[in-house]
């Protein structure tokens, strides 16, 4: 397995943007495939704080990916920069995919200079405690209940 930013893998970018609009198309953000694909052209611009990460194979084939996003919820502003759309291929699902991208995802937040990380999920509470995160908050989202949680960095 190799992890590596998108912005140096270009070529995975209609995958990449096919897996989440595979994955989450019944909710609001990941409904256009073409909208998702400019999120993620933003996000991962020279200049940005923000990035996605992908894992390949060593063929080059997509196992997973995972983003820091500027605002995912943007109701409370020290609330920045959030850890999402952390996905992993069906086929790939079990060999701790998700937790090498998260790991990876903080060391980058920290050369970034990203004080906290924040992410909401509605089921992977255990696997998100065990990097040090802290539940603030149940709220629902798209009529899913949902757990906000925070990582400080700095």
């Amino acid at each position: 397995m190799h992890i590596n930013l998108l912005a140096q893998q270009p070529q995975l970018l209609d995958a990449v943007t096919q897996m989440l609009h595979r994955e989450w198309s019944d909710f609001p953000n990941w409904r256009d495939a073409a909208v998702i694909q400019q999120r993620l052209q933003a996000r991962n611009h020279a200049e940005a704080k923000t990035l996605t990460l992908v894992a390949t194979t060593s063929d080059g084939e997509l196992m997973a990916t995972a983003s820091i996003i500027h605002y995912e919820l943007d109701d409370i502003a020290e609330r920045e920069f959030w850890l999402g759309e952390v996905i992993t291929a069906a086929e790939h699902r079990g060999k701790g995919l998700a937790s090498a991208l998260v790991t990876r995802l903080i060391t980058e937040a920290r050369l970034r200079g990203i004080a906290a990380l924040w992410l909401y999920t509605p089921d992977q509470q255990a696997l998100y405690r065990r990097f040090g995160w802290q539940d603030v908050e149940q709220r629902v989202m798209a009529d899913e209940e949902v757990t906000v949680m925070v990582l400080k960095i700095v």
